[in-house]
C-alpha cells in the first residue's frame, strides 16, 4: 500500500471513527459521517495543523479520538474470523492491543502528508432493516479519485464500521487472509507476537523518519 493510499485510509477512518458516536433517531449514518468529515477536514486545514510547532498536538488529539471510539473488538473479531473462538480471553485482549498499535503506527504518520485532499460522499446502501449501511465515498487527490466504502452496523446504539473497501479491496479480508495463513501453522500467541513485532517495526520507521 502506497503512502498516499495509507493517508487515504487513515483520513477516512478518522472521519468515521472520531465522529460516529451516537445514533439519534433523526440522524442517518451518512448525516453523521458528513458532519464528521466537515469537522475533521476543518481541523486538518487549520493553521495549527500546518504549523510544525503545533502539529504534533493536533495529531495526538486526532489519534486519541480515533483510538477511543474505534470498535477494535468488532474489527478484531471479524479480522481473525472463525479462529477467534479458539482464542482465550487473555489472547483476545492481547491481539486487540497489538492490532490497535499496528493500525495506529501504520497510518497516523501519514497525516503529515495531508495537502488539501478532499472526501466526497457518493452514495449509500441500506440493508437488514437499516441496521447495516454501506457508505460510498471518493478520496480526491488532485485530478485523481479513489473509491472507498465503509460497511457499518448499529451496535449498542452506535454506528461502528466493520469493514473498509479501498478500490473494491476489503481491509478485513486482506488481514484475515494473512492471519489465517499464520494460524494454520501457529498458535494464537504466535500471531499476537508477529502483530506486535510489526507494530514495533512501523513505530521504529516512524521515529527514524522524524
Amino acid at each position: 500500500m502506497t503512502r498516499l493510499a495509507r493517508l487515504f485510509v487513515f483520513l477516512l477512518i478518522t472521519v468515521f471513527f472520531a465522529f460516529t458516536a451516537a445514533v439519534a433517531a433523526d440522524r442517518t449514518a451518512r448525516q453523521t459521517a458528513e458532519d464528521g468529515a466537515e469537522r475533521i477536514l476543518a481541523l486538518l486545514n487549520d493553521a495549527a495543523f500546518k504549523d510544525p510547532a503545533t502539529r504534533p498536538g493536533i495529531k495526538k488529539k486526532i489519534e486519541q479520538e480515533v483510538v477511543a471510539l474505534f470498535d477494535f473488538e468488532e474489527f478484531s473479531t471479524r479480522t481473525v474470523g472463525p479462529n477467534w473462538k479458539k482464542f482465550t480471553a487473555q489472547q483476545k485482549q492481547g491481539f486487540k492491543t497489538a492490532f490497535t498499535d499496528l493500525l495506529r503506527n501504520t497510518y497516523i504518520d501519514t497525516l503529515d502528508e495531508y495537502n488539501g485532499q478532499k472526501v466526497q460522499f457518493t452514495g449509500e446502501t441500506v440493508a437488514n432493516g437499516g441496521k447495516r449501511v454501506e457508505i460510498q465515498m471518493s478520496f480526491i487527490a488532485g485530478e485523481k479519485s479513489y473509491p472507498v466504502a465503509f460497511r457499518m452496523l448499529e451496535k449498542n446504539n452506535a454506528w461502528v464500521v466493520y469493514d473498509v473497501l479501498i478500490e473494491g479491496i476489503s481491509m478485513i479480508k486482506n488481514y484475515r487472509e494473512q492471519f489465517r495463513d499464520i494460524l494454520s501453522k501457529n498458535s494464537p500467541d504466535e500471531l499476537i507476537r508477529r502483530v506486535q513485532a510489526k507494530a514495533e517495526e512501523q513505530k521504529t520507521k516512524k521515529q527514524a523518519a522524524k
